[in-house]
């Protein structure tokens, strides 16, 4: 049992419970991964609008996923950079800088022993960046690469006074901000609090949203900051 074999959490689960999620990882990880590249399969939102969201948010979970490419967005945002370079930072599995065909970033902290640990203790799965997500952080891919566009999905603001929402590791998204054109994929209850939205930016509802939190999918939000310099 992957989940089992993998996360010490799993050993609390009652050994129907087990089985139980077992069978629904099966069945997602057919339905959405494809089996080679192990990659979220690009499908359209209305797939996912047919899926029951506590089953795909348990889903996600195992599988360490957070924002789920669909079509729409990938196209959406291929619009959007205009055929300018782009990278994907915090890219964690990678999936979103594979469909859109650019270089993926993680520093792969949720892999450092600290942060793993808590991960686990809190009964979350920690992501992994598998071998073409350079490891990296944002910082050093934004000034190593001079990309026009930085692409970011669940991104959490650098650690400063412990508020909700930001994380130690997390890049200092002003210094972005002053090298790219940001644009930042997320939810209004956890990024809608961020500190860079004090700096000017545009709020867009993107198309095909979709994400581990998308019980109510309107939460959804993309926020694009231009180049400060």
């Amino acid at each position: 049992m992957y989940f089992a074999n993998q996360y010490p959490l799993s050993q609390y689960l009652t050994t129907a419970v087990k089985s139980e999620v077992a069978e629904l990882l099966t069945r997602f990880d057919s339905l959405l991964l494809d089996p080679t590249t192990k990659r979220i399969k690009l499908l359209p939102t209305s797939v996912y609008s047919e899926l029951d969201r506590q089953e795909l948010r348990i889903w996600c979970h195992y599988r360490a996923r957070y924002l789920l490419p669909t079509i729409e967005l990938v196209d959406w945002l291929k619009e959007r950079i205009d055929g300018r370079s782009a990278i994907e930072i915090g890219a964690g599995n990678g999936d979103l800088g594979y469909h859109l065909g650019i270089p993926a970033f993680d520093n792969a902290c949720q892999q450092y022993e600290n942060v793993k640990v808590a991960y686990l203790l809190a009964g979350q799965v920690p992501t992994n960046p598998p071998f073409d997500v350079i490891r990296i952080d944002a910082i050093q891919a934004v000034h190593d690469y001079r990309p026009e566009v930085a692409i970011g999905a669940w991104i959490t603001d650098k650690f400063v006074e412990s508020n909700v929402g930001e994380n130690m590791y997390g890049p200092d998204d002003h210094q972005i901000i002053q090298n790219v054109e940001y644009i930042r994929i997320g939810t209004e209850k956890i990024h809608g609090r961020s500190k860079l939205l004090e700096f000017p930016h545009e709020t867009v509802k993107a198309p095909g949203l979709v994400s581990r939190t998308s019980v109510n999918p309107p939460d959804d939000i993309v926020h694009v900051w231009k180049k400060l310099t």
